[in-house]
C-alpha cells in the first residue's frame, strides 16, 4: 500500500470545500491524504463509528497526522442564530473528545484541529 501524510477530517458543506482544500494546498498536502467529509466533522465521532474510518487510513497508508476541520454556521449543530464564537466553543468539545480519542488509540499521530469561517478565514486550535 501507498503512504500518505495525513487524513483530513471536514464536514460534508459544499460551502467549505475549497477553502480547506486551499489551506491543504497551503500546507503542502495536495495530493497526501486521505479525505473524510461527513455531516459535523468529528460530531458524534465514537458512535457513528468515524474513528473507525482515521484507523483505516492510519492501516492502509500509514498516516502521521490528522486533521479536523470545523466551520461556522454547522447545520450537523443547528445552532441558528448563536454568535460564532459560542459556536466554536460548542464544537470544540467535540474536536477535544475526537483528538483524545485518536492519541489514545495512536500517540504517534499528530493530531490538528481547525475551525473555518465562512469568509474562508481559518484559524488554527491546538490539539490536545
Amino acid at each position: 500500500m501507498a503512504n500518505c501524510q495525513a487524513c483530513v477530517l471536514t464536514c460534508m458543506d459544499f460551502r467549505i470545500q475549497a477553502a480547506v482544500a486551499d489551506w491543504l494546498r497551503q500546507k503542502g498536502l495536495t495530493g497526501n491524504y486521505d479525505y473524510l467529509s461527513l455531516p459535523g466533522a468529528s460530531r458524534n465521532f465514537l458512535s457513528e463509528g468515524k474513528i473507525k474510518l482515521v484507523e483505516l487510513s492510519y492501516q492502509l497508508h500509514q498516516i502521521k497526522e490528522v486533521y479536523l476541520f470545523h466551520h461556522e454556521d454547522c447545520g450537523a449543530y443547528d445552532l441558528g442564530d448563536m454568535p460564532v464564537e459560542e459556536q466554536l466553543a460548542r464544537q470544540r468539545q467535540d474536536m477535544d473528545a475526537a483528538a483524545r480519542m485518536i492519541k489514545e488509540r495512536h500517540p504517534e499521530l499528530e493530531v490538528h484541529m481547525a475551525f473555518l469561517y465562512l469568509n474562508g478565514n481559518v484559524i488554527n486550535l491546538t490539539a490536545l
